[in-house]
């Protein structure tokens, strides 16, 4: 590879309080590199190994290559990120090269959803009245249109909605989305879902006489994942019932919204 890598690095540096420093990156982008470059690091043995990290340190110290060159130089050496052989090599590379790799930044490799959402969730503009609510403006795109399922779009913004399969984001100055179903999935539709036990909610018995719910022949948990058919879509939450006959079904769609259904509604529950 030309230079210093010759290419351009997406990557997110996330800084903590203590002074540590993680570089997260894209592992397909590691990927592409050492395909389209036909990288190749031949270091089966401890031996090639230290020799091969050696050679990386001294090449940053001497500034032949950067921190991701040599972060890429890693992912060559170390494909598994958790094995334990880095620990080790480390103690056998000589005090002034270790004392070095500790003030290094360590680096993540992270898969492209991951990726992308970190970015996206970093381009929130949030706003913190002195009275009122807080205010936040999503990211505003011109020519690119954003799907995220719902627990991942919870996950980045704290804000989690379960009557949708897929959210949209619209920008704003309040938390504003667009919400699509399986069924009318503005992207990819999904007539059927993996995974998941779709019937009729059924009350029946079970071992010595207990009550409890059914989905084709599947029993139903307490606080188990459900999604109940509602119009074009299907509204996901957590079953909840009293276990005495006659009472309705109590659905938690929300951290304060529920509802309740009765037998014979169409639901899903996961296999």
């Amino acid at each position: 590879m030309p230079g210093k890598g010759g290419t351009e690095w997406p990557l997110v540096i996330h800084r903590w309080y203590d002074a540590n420093v993680v570089y997260h990156y894209p592992y397909s982008y590691f990927s592409n590199l050492k395909i389209k470059n036909r990288l190749r690091l031949h270091a089966d043995t401890k031996t090639d190994r230290i020799k091969a990290l050696k050679l990386l340190l001294d090449k940053l110290m001497s500034g032949d290559i950067d921190i991701h060159l040599y972060h890429l130089g890693l992912y060559l050496l170390y494909p598994y990120l958790g094995t334990s052989n880095r620990v080790h090599d480390v103690e056998s590379i000589g005090k002034r090269r270790a004392d070095f790799i500790s003030t290094l930044p360590r680096f993540e490799l992270e898969s492209n959803d991951d990726f992308i959402s970190r970015i996206w969730s970093s381009l929130i503009e949030r706003y913190y009245p002195e009275v009122g609510e807080e205010v936040v403006r999503l990211p505003d795109f011109s020519e690119v249109r954003m799907l995220f399922n719902t627990e991942r779009f919870g996950n980045y913004t704290g804000t989690y909605y379960f009557d949708a399969d897929w959210l949209e984001p619209i920008p704003g100055f309040r938390m504003n989305v667009k919400k699509w179903v399986g069924e009318k999935d503005p992207m990819t539709p999904e007539p059927t879902k993996e995974g998941m036990i779709e019937g009729y909610i059924t009350l029946g018995h079970e071992g010595g006489g207990s009550l409890r719910h059914f989905v084709s022949g599947e029993k139903v948990h307490a606080g188990s994942y459900i999604e109940v058919k509602f119009g074009d879509g299907w509204i996901k939450g957590r079953y909840e019932w009293s276990f005495c006959q006659g009472d309705p079904i109590q659905i938690r769609s929300g951290r304060n919204e529920s509802f309740y259904i009765n037998e014979g509604s169409l639901v899903r529950i996961r296999n």
